[in-house]
């Protein structure tokens, strides 16, 4: 089971409650290696990961403000610093 340390309970959609039907990788494309490594992962439904305009597939602002909660907590874990050097931007200016 993947493991997060943006939320505590991996079997619940954080955004609704639901059951978790996915892990989404929050950095993905060339970073996706990245969040598995620290933890940059998020349970979701089906609903909240690609299964309509309300998820952070297709909602950039959802995508972003799940973005801005990863780097606050791997910041919170490592460093800015380590952030910006593995991920290269900053989301939460």
């Amino acid at each position: 089971m993947a493991k997060s340390i943006v939320v505590k309970d991996m079997t619940k959609c954080m955004f609704c409650g639901r059951p978790k039907e996915a892990i989404h990788h929050i950095f993905f494309g060339p970073n996706r290696n990245n969040s598995e490594k620290y933890g940059l992962t998020a349970p979701l439904c089906n609903y909240h990961h690609n299964m309509s305009n309300q998820s952070v597939h297709f909602n950039r602002q959802m995508d972003l403000e799940l973005k801005v909660l990863a780097q606050k907590a791997f910041e919170d874990k490592y460093s800015h610093e380590l952030f910006m050097q593995v991920f290269g931007k900053n989301y939460k200016e």
